[in-house]
């Protein structure tokens, strides 16, 4: 996933013609029962993962037994059938959203009255957990440390299975995570989803939608995202960095 090219490089003991590490970016196209639906720039693997969790997040399934066989190529492309037809583009109106890339979200999701309420999602996690699991998170966050130009996310659940994953866009690794938690028919809701950026809107409404009742993030909240945690009765968590972080909302999860 790292390419190598040839760079000058400037710094105080002078001037080094070197091989630097940069991330490999490539198309995936998702095609749905064989009719094209979504082009998207990715970091190229598990693209089988991505797809199913972006047509989870999106509402086009609802659980990974409405797919009927999902194969990813080569090329980036990635063909998924589905028991059922799917119209693609015409169910729900979309918004443009703060994501890179340009994510959207289904308009009928920033409406707070229909909000999935996680309030019966009772996973916990204590304070030093919290520091513990961003420090190994930094550390598994491997093609970052050398390259940097991606985002990471991992979901953790409570009996320690981790799903960790890194894509140049953070929606894209935490539809790869949410993906490969529907293939293994992983407990969501013993779940806490760590992510390295903002926690903005779309990356709210997914965790949510998930029913993951944690997210964590290294960065902060935008304010809208922090109201629909609000809302859905999500613990967010924000800044945790070092031997410290910050609670948003539904601090009852979090231990001393």
């Amino acid at each position: 996933m790292i390419d190598y090219v040839p760079i000058t490089r400037y710094d105080s003991k002078g001037v080094h013609k070197i091989d630097d590490p940069v991330v490999h970016e490539t198309r995936a196209n998702l095609f749905i029962n064989e009719a094209p639906y979504l082009s998207v720039m990715v970091l190229p693997e598990h693209l089988d993962k991505w797809a199913v969790g972006f047509m989870f997040s999106e509402g086009l399934i609802k659980t990974f037994a409405d797919v009927k066989s999902v194969e990813a190529k080569e090329n980036g492309d990635v063909f998924v059938s589905t028991h059922e037809p799917i119209v693609a583009g015409k169910s729900q109106k979309r918004v443009l959203v703060s994501g890179c890339a340009h994510g959207t979200v289904n308009m009928s999701f920033l409406n707070q009255a229909n909000l999935p309420n996680l309030e019966g999602k009772l996973a916990t996690l204590g304070s030093g957990e919290i520091m513990d699991i961003m420090l190994k998170f930094n550390k598994d966050s491997a093609i970052f440390n050398e390259a940097g130009g991606v985002h990471s996310t991992a979901i953790i659940f409570k009996d320690g299975r981790e799903l960790f994953f890194e894509d140049i866009g953070r929606h894209n690794a935490v539809d790869k995570a949410i993906g490969a938690a529907l293939m293994e028919d992983l407990p969501f809701g013993e779940g806490a989803l760590t992510t390295s950026g903002r926690i903005s809107t779309e990356i709210a409404l997914k965790t949510i939608k998930a029913g993951i009742p944690i997210l964590i993030s290294r960065s902060g909240p935008t304010s809208m995202s922090l109201a629909i945690a609000k809302k859905a009765n999500m613990t967010l968590v924000g800044f945790a960095r070092g031997r410290r972080f910050n609670i948003y909302s539904g601090g009852f999860r979090i231990n001393d």
